[in-house]
């Protein structure tokens, strides 16, 4: 098996190797359990190997000033990044909530509570099958209104996908259907290449966990923005700053 798995792994990542192990072994744990073969020890039993250091997860301020520049000037802007203000209300959706992509793109009308002032997101969509609320920050407000008011002026009922780019562009062909995942993150394969940095919805998770907690934000307030089950994930989310720890330690006498 470890030879196996030495050959493996020259031609996969750790990552993929690990993920492997992981179905594999529970596919043999329940074999074993039903006696469907006729062994006594797992084999990928400790087979999973040390994966390397993640790449950088944060967007920095240099990316979002990037991002601030492009959308200054409209006429530069490619179709796809079009109308402006809606993939801009987009973009700081991400930011300020580090909302999932594929629950942005499945809340509905009726899941915006502007009274409250709050995302609701059912548990059906939600991937820890949990009720879960994130608070709409003050300068997202606007943005949440108009896309109500202009939804609600094209006769959507409270059915209708919230956040859909068809509804507004006058470009693309998809026109009267809803965003999907794939065209959402196709936006953001676009805005990638203009601004020649790797940006993904989920990228903007990371930079808001890393964010609060330089803040002082409470570890549990953040486990409970993100809708983590689980804090060591919400721990996974935070980036290290050295100059941070740096100053932790200088500051101890």
């Amino acid at each position: 098996m470890v030879h196996w798995r030495t050959e493996v792994l020259l031609k996969i990542k750790a990552v993929t190797w690990n993920n492997y192990c992981r179905h594999l072994k529970s596919l043999y744990n329940f074999a074993i359990e039903q006696n469907f073969i006729n062994i006594k020890d797992n084999p990928f039993k400790k087979m999973m190997v040390r994966e390397d250091k993640a790449p950088r997860k944060v967007l920095d301020d240099v990316i979002f000033k990037k991002i601030d520049l492009l959308f200054q000037n409209e006429e530069n802007l490619p179709a796809r990044l079009q109308p402006k203000w809606f993939i801009l209300c987009l973009i700081n959706v991400l930011k300020y909530t580090g909302i999932r992509r594929a629950q942005l793109v499945k809340l509905r009308v009726k899941d915006i509570s502007l009274s409250r002032k709050m995302i609701c997101i059912p548990s059906h969509i939600n991937k820890s099958h949990k009720y879960h609320e994130i608070p709409i920050p003050q300068i997202l407000f606007s943005d949440f209104q108009r896309i109500a008011y202009e939804l609600k002026k094209k006769g959507d009922n409270d059915d209708a996908q919230f956040f859909n780019v068809n509804r507004f562009s006058t470009t693309n062909y998809r026109q009267g259907k809803e965003m999907s995942n794939h065209q959402l993150s196709h936006i953001f394969n676009v805005l990638s290449k203009v601004v020649h940095c790797k940006i993904s919805p989920h990228r903007f998770r990371h930079t808001l966990a890393t964010k609060l907690i330089k803040n002082k934000t409470s570890i549990y307030d953040v486990k409970r923005i993100l809708g983590h089950s689980d804090l060591k994930v919400t721990m996974s989310y935070i980036e290290e700053d050295p100059e941070d720890l740096r100053s932790a330690l200088d500051s101890v006498y």
